[in-house]
């Protein structure tokens, strides 16, 4: 009986799987592979959303637009504290522009200007910039290289009194962008794009501060430009068709992106400036074909403002 009873929990044991380590008993199973997409699985992705580059800065969430009065009031409030700041500062602004085919860099140059802005007779903010030797003195002439993109502190202007009545806004949440705790808004200029040269021309999205309600990045294109370049696109591709291609030109984009990241008196200064210029090359795919970057460092602020046009001012 013994000698039975002996045999039967041999067998018995041998039965049961091994023993799980007590390690393996802490971590699930492991997931199975998803299968691989199937052709009308790959076909709906490819009908799904177009390219970043066509869409404006944030997906549509339903969100109504406009702004609370009191919030708007206080934007206008920072936008005039821009416009006394506008003349007391000098910087040296530092550009690099690139050239693309077929999406790589073909030629690249790299130029220093002594920075500052000014106001002409009719009280409008302008640029003046004068070349920068390489051993770091400035020279006397007025250098003109003006952007397609309007130049970096016009942004701080976003919400002035003067602009509000040719944007749409709306909030879009908060979150922390680095260290900064930042209000989301986005924005929708009413004048239709030309040169690009003014901000009412450009949609996207601005980060503020959520503290001081100073701009801390904004992103742009041009208003309505899905649309523009959906239309273009299609042109194109109806365009005359010699030898297999088409004649028509494929429908040209544009992005830029501004950085505030100088601090000074509860305001923020920008730091770099980042323009593209791109080239549709299918309905949902682009390359860039130039590309433009302007630092901004070596801030010096003045206690007022200044008529100088010189590259040395006193502090």
């Amino acid at each position: 009986m013994s000698l039975f009873l002996s045999v039967w929990c041999t067998l018995l044991l041998a039965a049961l799987p091994p023993p799980v380590p007590p390690d393996s008993q802490l971590s699930p199973p492991p997931k199975p592979a998803p299968p691989p997409a199937s052709d009308d699985s790959q076909q709906k992705q490819d009908e799904g959303e177009p390219d970043p580059a066509y869409l404006t800065m944030l997906p549509d969430d339903g969100s109504p637009w406009g702004l609370a009065p009191e919030l708007a009031d206080k934007l206008a409030a920072v936008a005039t504290r821009y416009a006394e700041y506008a003349v007391r500062f000098q910087s040296v602004e530092t550009v690099r522009k690139a050239k693309f085919d077929a999406g790589e860099a073909k030629k690249e140059t790299s130029k220093k200007y002594g920075y500052l802005l000014v106001r002409d007779p009719d009280q409008r903010i302008q640029e003046f910039r004068q070349k920068m030797k390489s051993d770091g003195t400035i020279t006397s002439s007025e250098v003109n290289d003006a952007e397609a993109f309007p130049p970096a502190y016009e942004w701080v202007f976003l919400f002035s009194k003067v602009n509000q009545p040719y944007f749409a806004y709306r909030e879009r949440g908060d979150r922390f962008e680095g260290y900064d705790w930042v209000r989301v808004i986005e924005f929708k200029g009413a004048v239709p794009y030309t040169d690009g040269r003014e901000i009412r021309q450009w949609d996207g999205v601005v980060l503020i501060d959520a503290a001081t309600l100073t701009p801390v990045e904004i992103r742009a294109e041009p208003s309505h430009q899905a649309e523009r370049l959906r239309m273009l696109f299609d042109r194109w591709a109806q365009s005359f068709n010699v030898a297999g291609f088409r004649v028509g030109p494929k429908p040209f984009g544009y992005s830029g992106r501004v950085l505030f990241q100088t601090r000074k008196d509860n305001l923020t200064f920008p730091t770099q400036l980042r323009y593209t210029a791109f080239r549709a090359v299918s309905p949902k795919q682009t390359e860039p074909t130039e590309a433009s970057t302007r630092d901004y460092a070596e801030y010096k602020f003045f206690q007022t403002g200044t008529s100088e046009k010189s590259g040395v001012a006193k502090p």
